[in-house]
């Protein structure tokens, strides 16, 4: 096709070349992008945080203002002053931005509404789709799992096709877990450590999970605050919950009554009585309260 390159061509017919920029799919190009907007960000005030790099502060005065990044998706709370300053300076360096202001936005996959003390993440749409994209005919059921979770029945494995829409709708459903439905999340835990080989039983556990979720995907996440600010952890332990012997264990934080972390999964290691798993349960979580300034 351009037989002027033919001189670079090496002996095994392949043509290699130095990228001046960084370029769209490649391995480097999103963490050469972060680098830049991190950069960008802290010239115009705002520090990264060192717990979660994505999110990043600007503090003025008595107000505290909040960038969340997800590659080139960046939610902005602040005041609408620091919105047109913010756009402004970024327009100046990137010269074009799409921004979109107002109380409701949408932002991966959730649909956020500001009020007056009071923030509400609907992720029905999100739900939908992946009930749509599970053409199974789904029984409505009151909870999200039944007391045989753990136990792991030695039946057939699924299919290849089978296994891999199960595992893209799992992935799907930690992500809804983690973000609006903590309801799902010990059942979601349970079912990524099921990924690499799931069976019919672990289908038919899926099936009751979006069973639950049909019935519940009116469900709404509010975080109103109701308390003063202070930060409350509750960490608990399930003993010799799974089939190897280890224990499984919860964390809910929540500052100002509202909750802002959830989390649910396997021990690492085999601990010896109901008060060792939970003795391994607490510094593995509480030590992260010690990070939120």
């Amino acid at each position: 096709m351009f037989p002027e390159l033919n001189k670079y061509v090496g002996a095994d017919r392949d043509l290699y070349g130095i990228l001046r920029k960084a370029l769209y799919g490649c391995v480097q190009a999103s963490k050469l992008w972060f680098l830049k907007l991190t950069k960008f960000l802290r010239i115009v005030g705002y520090e990264s945080s060192e717990v979660e790099p994505c999110t990043f502060r600007k503090v003025e005065g008595d107000g505290v203002f909040l960038l969340v990044v997800y590659v080139d998706d960046i939610l902005i709370i602040a005041l609408s002053e620091e919105i047109s300053r913010f756009h402004q300076h970024f327009v100046d360096e990137f010269q074009w931005v799409t921004l979109d202001v107002g109380n409701k936005q949408s932002y991966l996959g959730m649909q956020i509404e500001f009020f007056e003390r009071m923030v509400q993440i609907d992720m029905r749409s999100f739900i939908e789709k992946i009930l749509v994209w599970c053409d199974d005919h789904l029984t409505c059921y009151q909870g999200p799992g039944k007391k045989d979770l753990f136990t792991i029945a030695e039946e057939s494995a699924l299919g290849e096709k089978i296994r891999r829409k199960w595992h893209t709708i799992v992935a799907k459903l930690l992500y809804l877990a983690k973000r609006a439905r903590p309801d799902i999340l010990t059942v979601v835990s349970f079912l990524c450590i099921r990924v690499k080989g799931p069976t019919n039983d672990d289908q038919r556990k899926l099936l009751y999970l979006l069973g639950y979720l049909s019935n519940t995907k009116e469900r709404l996440l509010i975080l109103a605050p109701q308390k003063m600010f202070y930060i409350e952890a509750y960490v608990d332990a399930s003993f010799v919950t799974h089939m190897d012997g280890k224990s499984h264990m919860d964390v809910f934080m929540k500052i100002g009554g509202v909750g802002v972390y959830f989390a649910s999964r396997k021990q690492k290691c085999v601990s010896k009585s109901p008060t060792e798993a939970e003795l391994i349960a607490l510094p593995d979580n509480v030590g992260f309260c010690g990070t939120i300034p």
